[in-house]
C-alpha cells in the first residue's frame, strides 16, 4: 500500500510529486556564508565567515555515487551566497548527471540568469523567501525583488514556492511587507505568497488578529499560512525503515557527512574536506522520525512505512 504524505507542508508542496528516481539523496547544508542576521534563524549560532564547501568537495562526493544524485541546498541563508560569480558554481553542479532543489533567501543569485535551459530543466523545486526586515535594513529589496523577478521568469517547470516568515516581534512589519510583495512581485508575476508562521517564537491573541487581517485584505495574493511540524506524518508508525547514511546524507558546510545529525551511530559518515565518504551497508529501522530530515525523505518516496512492503532492511537497528 502506498503511503501518502500527511505533513503538513504548505499546500502545493504536498501536491507536487516529488517522488525521485535519484539513486543518492543529499541535503547540503549552508555554504558558510549568510548575508542576513534574521532573529527567527533556526540555525544556532548563525553560520558567517565559516567554513564553506568547494565545487571540488561537491565534485568528489558526486564521482563517489552510481546513478543521478539528488542535491538539496538549503541550511542557513542562500547556500550560493558565498561565492563569486565567476566561480559558476551553480553551473558546473548542472553540469553533472544530478537534480537539484534550491532553498534560498533570493539576495544573491549569482548565474541563474545565465543558466542554459538543459541546466534549468535539472531544477526541480525552488524554495525563495522573503526575509523583509533584514531585507530592509541591509539596503536589499531592489537586489531581492530584482531576483525574485528573474526566478520566476526562469523557473520553467520547477515548483515554485515564494514564503515570508511571520515573526511576531516584527508584526509591525508584517502588513507592509506584503504589500511590498504585492506591488513588486504579485502584480507584475502572479505569484502569489505563503505566510509561514516562525516556530521558534510563540503566537499570542493579537499576532493570530493580525494574521487574520492579513489573509482577509490580501486574499488575492496570499496562498495559505502555515506552521512547520515534521512530526505529523510519523505520529501513528511505531518505525520507520529509512535510507539514511546509506542513500541519503545531510552534508554540511565544514564538509561533514551525516547519515542523520540525529542518532548517534549514523553521525560520521565521512567528510568532503577529507575525501571520505562512507555509506552504511543497509537502511535503517528507526523509531524517532520526527526532524527536518525524516520529513524530506518522506516527501521524496524514500521512507518505508510499516503499511508498505517488499523492502528488506538487512543489519538495520536504531
Amino acid at each position: 500500500m502506498e503511503y501518502m504524505i500527511k505533513s503538513n507542508a504548505p499546500r502545493r508542496v504536498r501536491e507536487f510529486n516529488f517522488k525521485t528516481d535519484c539513486t543518492h539523496v543529499f541535503f547540503v547544508s549552508s555554504s558558510g556564508h549568510c548575508s542576513l542576521d534574521c532573529s527567527y534563524c533556526i540555525v544556532n549560532p548563525i553560520v558567517k565567515h565559516q567554513p564553506t564547501l568547494s565545487y571540488e568537495d561537491l565534485a568528489f562526493l558526486l564521482g563517489r555515487v552510481d546513478g543521478r544524485a539528488l542535491l538539496m541546498f538549503s541550511g542557513s541563508g542562500d547556500f550560493f551566497a558565498g561565492y563569486r560569480k565567476g566561480e559558476k558554481l551553480l553551473a558546473r553542479i548542472l553540469e553533472h548527471d544530478v537534480e537539484v532543489t534550491l532553498d534560498i533567501n533570493g539576495v544573491m543569485i549569482h548565474e541563474f540568469a545565465e543558466l542554459p535551459e538543459e541546466g534549468l530543466r535539472r531544477i526541480r523545486y525552488i524554495n525563495l523567501t522573503m526575509h523583509y526586515v533584514q531585507l530592509l535594513r541591509h539596503n536589499a529589496l531592489k537586489a531581492w525583488r530584482d531576483n525574485a523577478l528573474t526566478l520566476i521568469g526562469r523557473k520553467g517547470q520547477a515548483l515554485f514556492l515564494a514564503g515570508f516568515v511571520l515573526s511576531p516581534p516584527e508584526r509591525g512589519h508584517w502588513r507592509e511587507a506584503v504589500d511590498f510583495f504585492r506591488e513588486n512581485v504579485f502584480e507584475k508575476t502572479g505569484q502569489r505568497l505563503v505566510l509561514i508562521k516562525d516556530v521558534n517564537t510563540r503566537f499570542g491573541a493579537e499576532d493570530e488578529t493580525v494574521l487574520a487581517a492579513l489573509q482577509e485584505e490580501f486574499a488575492d495574493l496570499i496562498e495559505e499560512a502555515f506552521q512547520e511540524d515534521f512530526s505529523t506524518q510519523f505520529q501513528h508508525h511505531s518505525h520507520v525503515i529509512c535510507p539514511a547514511g546509506y542513500s541519503y546524507f545531510h552534508v554540511w558546510n565544514d564538509g561533514r557527512v551525516q547519515g542523520c545529525p540525529y542518532i548517534a551511530g549514523l553521525a560520521d559518515c565521512g567528510n568532503l574536506k577529507e575525501r571520505r565518504f562512507e555509506p552504511r551497508p543497509a537502511m535503517f529501522k528507526c523509531t524517532s522520525a520526527r526532524h527536518c530530515d525524516c520529513n524530506n525523505i518522506a516527501l521524496l518516496g524514500k521512507m518505508v512505512f510499516p503499511e508498505s512492503s517488499g523492502v528488506a532492511a538487512s543489519g538495520a537497528g536504531r
